[in-house]
């Protein structure tokens, strides 16, 4: 019994590491919605910022989901082109309505991003960029996590064992009192007592 309580504490902890780790990695792989296009309304130019995690610039894991339509045309030209701060071309594509349309994935660095789409008139493009922000620094949060618990693990065995160190044990204040008075043995009362009780008592005269 002893030895189960003895891993119990352990077990505890390991546990919540294990929990914790897969809540962060869930954290990790969600995804940030960026509409860039809807069949309700198609621009040419459109501008999305991707801003810094923490402050730190490192490139975000991200892609783009693309779709062209047309209701009333079979053909025409269709394209993307992403640009960060309108210098550096991250990625173009460029084709006929009809053909597969590649959806791109890679990783965007913090800046300003322009998306240019490539359509004819009467066709439409559903376009949506999603950047997962804190998958760059997974590895990072699984480390700091897992240290934090670790830590919290020893403190708080340390605080057990200077507790059960320093406990004193509880002395009551109202000490019950006997009621009955201890009488000695010897005592010139009790020596009376049965001098009168004694069935060889000396006759009354």
């Amino acid at each position: 019994m002893t030895e189960r309580i003895r891993w119990r504490n352990p077990a505890m902890w390991l546990v919540a590491l294990l929990v914790v780790n897969s809540l962060w990695s869930a954290v990790a792989s969600q995804e940030a919605p960026n509409e860039v296009n809807s069949p309700s309304q198609t621009e040419t130019y459109r501008e999305i910022v991707v801003a810094p995690v923490a402050e730190l610039d490192r490139a975000l894991p991200a892609r783009m989901e693309v779709s062209f339509s047309a209701p009333n045309t079979d053909s025409g030209a269709i394209g993307y082109i992403i640009l960060l701060n309108n210098e550096t071309k991250v990625v173009e594509w460029r084709g006929d309505l009809g053909d597969e349309v590649p959806q791109w994935s890679g990783t965007l660095e913090p800046g300003t991003y322009t998306i240019e789409t490539v359509v004819d008139e009467g066709i439409v493009a559903q376009q949506e960029l999603f950047i997962r922000p804190f998958e760059a620094y997974q590895l990072e949060g699984h480390i700091v996590l897992s240290l934090l618990l670790v830590f919290l693990a020893f403190t708080e065995q340390g605080i057990r064992t200077l507790a059960k160190k320093y406990k004193q044990p509880e002395v009551s204040d109202n000490q019950e009192l006997s009621p009955f008075k201890k009488m000695q043995s010897g005592g010139p009362d009790l020596e009376h007592v049965y001098d009168q009780d004694s069935p060889w008592r000396e006759p009354l005269r």
